[in-house]
């Protein structure tokens, strides 16, 4: 085979000469031709395969390694994930308890519509008494003490007031889910706590107010009960002679449930606890530390945030009307939310024995939710540091896990060291 070269000479001369070269058959000359004319080899099979041994009955499988997995590294963005998971559980449990709430303030305004028809029937002894000219100084005109049975125990002795109570009883022992027995209802007709409670509706109905009334409960001490038939609530900061000495986590007023359980653990093991005639009014979930104006003249008259608990704040608009004793067959109780209260008082609004009286409220549900509530409106209530974990092996070589566990830290030696104020 024989290559061609063309052979441009640098010379100015016109000619340019092409030389023909001879290859060697032996060692020919690489180039397009040989390139593509040359055999290629066949790959070699890649996966080699051991050889087995003939005198062996096993067969030798190379192994297959296993892929590497990343190891996960955690990332400021898990605590953030945790926080929202968190708060998405709480919104779940304010949802269902929201739902409890609006199926107890039903009852207990179909309640109060039982209430009101039995009501019309004793219209007119109704008024004699409110309107009675020989009212002692206790105020009460008219008392019945009906036992579980529906037997009259004290007062007049009408087939009329002990089918009344006998709904009072059943919708308490209902709303306490059968972890309260009643023993007795008493029911109390104080004249000058019905006219003002009347003359405060009529004030309403009289400005376009939304009048609509509640029986709502009140838990406190045994000895603030005789105290409050008598002469009402009063609200610190609002009634003569009743100071507020550090305020109340959702506000000033009378704190009141739609539950008797909310109420129950602040009775201070009292076995007794009011049911009131109540007209929250316009309401708010906003809270306020502030005195408020005249009725009518605030914007709103109680605050609630739809959980089963409301803070009226006029003492016109409450009236104790029945006395609930009752036996704690399982030892039921009820958790709170931090108060902070004066030195004389009762925890959940009642009224003290030299007067004081406290505003205290009876929250259920959410702890979480109501706690940091409380922590924005009281402020001033010292912080408990927890005390400092033991640094081993472990919690140095997890410095993420070592934080959580000084914040639950926190948390329980907070609910400790308050304890019996937490709700």
């Amino acid at each position: 085979m024989a290559s061609v070269i063309w052979i441009d000479s640098d010379i100015d001369d016109d000619d340019d000469f092409i030389e023909i070269i001879e290859a060697s058959p032996r060692k020919p000359l690489a180039g397009p031709s040989t390139i593509v004319n040359t055999p290629r080899r066949p790959k070699a099979d890649k996966k080699r395969y051991r050889a087995e041994s003939p005198d062996s009955d096993i067969d030798i499988v190379e192994a297959t390694p296993k892929p590497k997995v990343p190891r996960s590294v955690p990332q400021d963005h898990d605590d953030h994930a945790m926080a929202m998971a968190l708060q998405k559980k709480w919104e779940d449990e304010d949802a269902i308890a929201q739902k409890q709430a609006a199926k107890i303030e039903e009852r207990s305004l179909k309640l109060v519509a039982r209430l009101q028809e039995m009501d019309q029937k004793m219209a007119e002894k109704r008024r004699q008494l409110a309107g009675s000219q020989d009212v002692p100084d206790d105020g009460i005109v008219f008392r019945v003490v009906v036992d579980a049975d529906g037997k009259t125990i004290e007062g007049d002795d009408d087939p009329d007031n002990a089918e009344r109570l006998e709904v009072v009883k059943k919708d308490f022992e209902q709303a306490i889910a059968g972890g309260l027995k009643v023993k007795t209802v008493q029911w109390f007709v104080n004249a000058k706590l019905e006219a003002r409670f009347e003359a405060a509706k009529a004030q309403l109905v009289s400005l376009g107010i939304d009048a609509t009334e509640m029986n709502l409960f009140h838990g406190t001490a045994e000895a603030n009960i005789q105290p409050i038939l008598e002469n009402g609530f009063l609200i610190p900061g609002v009634s003569p002679g009743v100071q507020m000495v550090n305020g109340a986590a959702c506000g000033i007023g009378i704190y009141l449930a739609t539950s008797p359980s909310t109420s129950l653990s602040y009775t201070q093991g009292a076995s007794r606890m009011f049911m009131c005639r109540v007209i929250p009014g316009r309401t708010s979930p906003k809270i306020s530390q502030a005195v408020p104006a005249p009725l009518g003249q605030n914007g709103h008259e109680s605050w609630t945030m739809n959980a089963g608990v409301y803070v009226v704040k006029y003492a016109d608009l409450v009236v104790p009307r029945y006395v609930v004793e009752f036996q704690n067959s399982y030892n039921a109780h009820a958790y709170r939310l931090p108060v902070v209260a004066p030195p004389i008082v009762a925890p959940l609004g009642g009224l003290g024995v030299i007067g004081g009286m406290a505003a205290g409220p009876a929250v259920p549900f959410n702890y979480a939710q109501w706690a940091a509530m409380f922590m924005a409106a009281a402020p001033a209530l010292p912080a408990v540091a927890a005390p400092a974990p033991k640094r081993t092996r472990a919690t140095a070589a997890k410095p993420r896990a070592t934080r959580a566990v000084k914040g639950k830290g926190k948390a329980k030696v907070k609910q400790e060291d308050h304890d019996g104020q937490y709700y």
